[in-house]
């Protein structure tokens, strides 16, 4: 299942530490795997691809043999500072989806976005234990804090839905072909209990989609 392989991928995440460079390599290996599971192949991991403006690596592309790039995922996570984090991450989404699609308009890319339902900032931290210092119950700041981030949590998926869904090549640059976001609550687990925002496909759909559009556009292997 589409649902255990990323509860292990994102276990692996969970085990490194915060500034690890190879942090997401779990996340992309489970990418690479979604991909070949449903025939698409040649996915690989920290990929190089040319862009409009600037080259980047995005967490998994896929190049065809004539150099052209076919595929690209980006996968992001917001663990901590939720209210200052979500505002860039949609920034930075509308930026890496119109430096690729500006010279590759065919390019399928999807966005793959995970969010710590407890913002586990140092100053949420602190302010989580100062509540339990005044008496306050445990069960109460824990559902304050994730009240707090389903908000934010909710804001995001509102933004992202607006730059996904992208049709055809004719179609905004800035717009991404299929965008996935999963709330997953780091301290109810493993394995960690997960929410989908209700405008973006889950994990397993995500997959299906962004294969089905790069098969209509690129033919099958």
């Amino acid at each position: 299942m589409t649902q255990e392989r990323l509860q292990e991928a994102m276990l692996q995440f969970r085990s490194m530490p915060p500034r690890a460079p190879n942090r997401q390599a779990a996340i992309q290996a489970y990418c690479c795997e979604e991909l070949a599971l449903r025939g698409l192949y040649g996915a690989k991991m920290e990929m190089p691809l040319p862009g409009a403006y600037r080259s980047k690596f995005w967490d998994v592309g896929v190049v065809s043999g004539t150099g052209e790039v076919t595929l690209g995922i980006s996968c992001k996570s917001i663990i901590s500072n939720h209210a200052g984090t979500v505002p860039n991450r949609i920034d930075d989404l509308l930026g890496e989806a119109g430096n690729l699609h500006r010279r590759w308009p065919r390019a399928v890319i999807g966005y793959l976005f995970m969010m710590s339902r407890v913002d586990e900032s140092v100053q949420q931290t602190r302010a989580r234990g100062q509540a339990l210092s005044k008496g306050i119950a445990e069960s109460v700041v824990a559902h304050k804090a994730r009240e707090r981030s389903d908000l934010w949590f909710q804001r995001l998926g509102d933004s992202v839905t607006l730059a996904s869904g992208r049709v055809d090549e004719d179609d905004f640059p800035e717009k991404f072909e299929v965008v996935s976001c999963s709330l997953l609550d780091f301290e109810a687990g493993p394995p960690f209990p997960v929410m989908y925002h209700p405008s973006t496909p889950d994990p397993d759909e995500f997959f299906d989609r962004l294969v089905e559009i790069h098969h209509r556009r690129f033919g099958y292997p």
